[in-house]
């Protein structure tokens, strides 16, 4: 039994060194750990003091300067717009009364006439001389062909009393 409690003391022995050893080392990776958190916080802490900073130079006065001076500058502007659409409004007031007097003026000269209407005897006149050329080529057809076979036939014209007679006789092929 005595090689029990000797067997299961150096098996203590061994596991709490072992336990021991194990320690150091998750201590050493704890601090490595803890040492990044630190400098992850103190990289937050440095950004945060900048943005700090950042909000100081921006006081009440400065945003209101740069409302001011914005503010002007948009009036200014809009000032600007303002006399363009007057002088604008001028010119139209102008033109108008122009052609108010220019159509006073044509009142008593000659008046134009309507070009729709002419438009409308154009394509009149277009349509009807479409028409008088396809009938003319046609016609012309016709007489052309009666020609080309008149050609092959001769005509003798007797006047028998004021009753003309056509005789016809083929030409012959020689």
């Amino acid at each position: 039994m005595e090689i029990v409690y000797l067997t299961i003391t150096g098996l203590s022995i061994v596991a709490s060194i072992l336990a021991w050893i194990a320690k150091l080392k998750w201590s050493s990776e704890y601090r490595e750990v803890k040492k990044a958190q630190i400098e992850s916080i103190q990289e937050q802490v440095k950004v945060l003091k900048e943005k700090n900073e950042t909000l100081k130079e921006l006081t009440s006065e400065k945003i209101m300067a740069h409302y001011k001076s914005t503010k002007e500058g948009l009036e200014s502007l809009n000032n600007k717009i303002l006399e363009e659409k007057n002088e604008l409004q001028i010119k139209v007031n102008e033109m108008e009364s122009e052609i108010e007097r220019l159509k006073e003026e044509n009142k008593n000269s000659i008046q134009l006439p309507d070009f729709s209407q002419l438009k409308n005897m154009s394509i009149q006149i277009e349509n009807s001389l479409k028409n008088f050329t396809e009938n003319y080529s046609t016609q012309y057809k016709k007489l052309s062909s009666s020609l080309e076979k008149m050609k092959h036939v001769d005509f003798v014209i007797k006047n028998n009393d004021n009753i003309y007679m056509i005789e016809t006789k083929k030409k012959r092929s020689k």
